[in-house]
């Protein structure tokens, strides 16, 4: 009787957890429509990669994903914060829409296309591991202000860091939204900063970011659909495939390339969180070059096997010069 109960309770009984495991490789210039330029659409597109994050797991999943070494364990409120699953996914919407403006934005911008912006503030992306931003921002957190100055875009934020060191502590100006829709609430949030991984010295609040666009109109309609795929980490391989289908020749080459990176109006590459289970994806998948954000290239290369090659990136430059050097 007593194992029969525990049979029941271990199957329906949930826990906390989640499973994150390696998700798909899509190819991004075929999920693109563009109109008012020419195009040309290559024959090696440069893809996308998605992670699968399971609904909450009862404690015989639990236990057995344990054993699973291409799965990721983690709190399910990782991802969703204070709010729920479907909120969740409505946030990750909105922040593959911006994606997609801000791709479109930068890859015009590189082809030589006026662009006339204007930013608002600092989206809050994927956490640094570790980072104490982790614990007191959330994805969608907008920073409007740094050490008391007002911030608008990601160089004004840099400029404010410059002149901090890594350790020290800083006050955010952040607008917090706790509801799709709701009015944000605006907040002060004291964090240490941390020490960029390729720049020693410079100081860092620890998460992927992306510039909150106020008003801009493109002079070409780029349209994307990206399905269910939410949240901002496709971002530099958006721009990659915009760069690929306005530019004759192959940009890719004769490789299978894959690229994952949060992308911000200066061309910036950020952070993004579950590069492991990606570049597991990746090389599932038989690509032959990985782009990854520098601050999560360490972690890329431990879980990179075969004949993967992963490259570190920073900028959407070094990205195009990855490209043309391999």
């Amino acid at each position: 009787m007593i194992v029969g109960i525990l049979a029941v309770v271990f199957t329906f009984w949930r826990t906390d957890a989640v499973a994150v495991r390696p998700g798909t490789v899509q190819n991004v210039p075929s999920l693109i429509a563009i109109t008012g330029a020419e195009i040309y659409p290559p024959q090696n597109e440069v893809s996308l990669i998605t992670v699968l994050i399971s609904q909450r797991l009862n404690i015989w999943q639990r236990l057995k994903a344990e054993f699973e070494s291409d799965i990721d364990i983690e709190p399910e409120r990782t991802f969703t914060g204070n709010g729920t699953r479907r909120e969740l996914q409505q946030q990750n919407q909105q922040r593959m829409q911006a994606s997609h403006e801000i791709a479109s934005a930068v890859a015009l911008k590189y082809l030589g296309y006026e662009i006339p912006l204007l930013t608002s503030g600092i989206i809050v992306g994927d956490p640094i591991p570790n980072s104490q931003a982790a614990q007191m921002l959330r994805p969608e957190d907008v920073i409007v202000g740094a050490a008391g100055t007002p911030v608008n875009d990601l160089s004004e934020l840099a400029d404010v860091l410059a002149f901090h060191t890594p350790g020290q502590s800083i006050t955010l100006d952040v607008e917090r939204t706790t509801k799709p829709d709701d009015t944000p609430e605006r907040l002060m949030v004291t964090l240490e900063l941390i020490e960029s991984q390729t720049e020693p010295g410079r100081a860092l609040i620890g998460v992927g970011a992306t510039e909150r666009i106020a008003d801009f109109k493109l002079p070409v309609n780029i349209n994307v659909d990206s399905g269910s795929i939410g949240g901002p980490s496709a971002g530099l391989a958006l721009t990659l495939g915009i760069i690929d289908l306005l530019s004759p020749g192959e940009l890719m080459g004769e490789l299978k390339v894959a690229a994952t990176g949060t992308i911000s109006l200066d061309g910036s590459v950020g952070a993004i969180g579950e590069v492991d289970q990606k570049t597991i994806a990746a090389q599932r998948a038989g690509v032959s070059l990985l782009l990854v954000p520098v601050d999560n290239l360490s972690e890329a290369l431990n879980h990179a096997a075969g004949n993967l090659q992963v490259v570190g990136v920073a900028t959407l430059k070094d990205a195009l010069s990855a490209l043309a050097t391999t």
